[in-house]
């Protein structure tokens, strides 16, 4: 009876001493050293300048560190204004927004779709500075449109996909439809 307890304690201690050794990938993205001040589910932020809807962000979950002024947010979509319609959105596993100046940076399978210009991009992480009102990515981006698709590393772009640069190593596919 002696020896068992002895295994089964021993056996225990080493599945949590390897438990505690996994290659596990930790989630640097978020702020994680200390608790939110606040939890939030299914909100929305709205930015007016003056009488001007620029955009509204929503989330399925934000936590929210007032000190660190910053919402770290969860399933988020985010839509941008031009003449007071839906110009463009972005969606993505995640966010940070910087609750004082506005600016987000998002990751994970981040898509952003352009109603005026029919352009969907795909990047892995974007950064939208408020101030700017850009958008900036140094990862991989594919930009599709009916006719073309167009991959490369970087972006440079304005809100509504009116005006798109993507950096360096820029390749382009043409796509020659057959009118019957």
């Amino acid at each position: 009876m002696g020896k068992s307890i002895k295994a089964l304690s021993c056996l225990i201690l080493m599945f949590f001493c390897f438990a505690s050794c996994s290659d596990e990938k930790k989630d640097k993205f978020f702020v994680r050293d200390e608790f939110p001040d606040q939890v939030i589910r299914d909100f929305t932020i709205n930015k007016y300048e003056l009488e001007t809807r620029k955009w509204d962000f929503f989330a399925v979950r934000g936590d929210v560190y007032e000190k660190k002024k910053k919402v770290n947010a969860k399933k988020i979509k985010m839509s941008f204004y031009e003449a007071g319609k839906i110009s463009s959105v972005v969606s993505a596993d995640k966010a940070i927004l910087q609750t004082e100046t506005g600016d987000i940076k998002a990751e994970g399978n981040v898509i952003i779709f352009s109603l005026l210009k029919n352009t969907t991009i795909f990047v892995d992480s974007l950064s939208y500075f408020e101030k700017a009102g850009k958008m900036f990515s140094d990862s991989f981006v594919r930009q599709e449109k009916p006719d073309t698709t167009i991959t490369g590393y970087g972006l440079e772009a304005n809100t509504d996909l009116s005006d798109i640069t993507i950096l360096k190593d820029v390749k382009a596919v043409v796509r020659n439809e057959k009118k019957k």
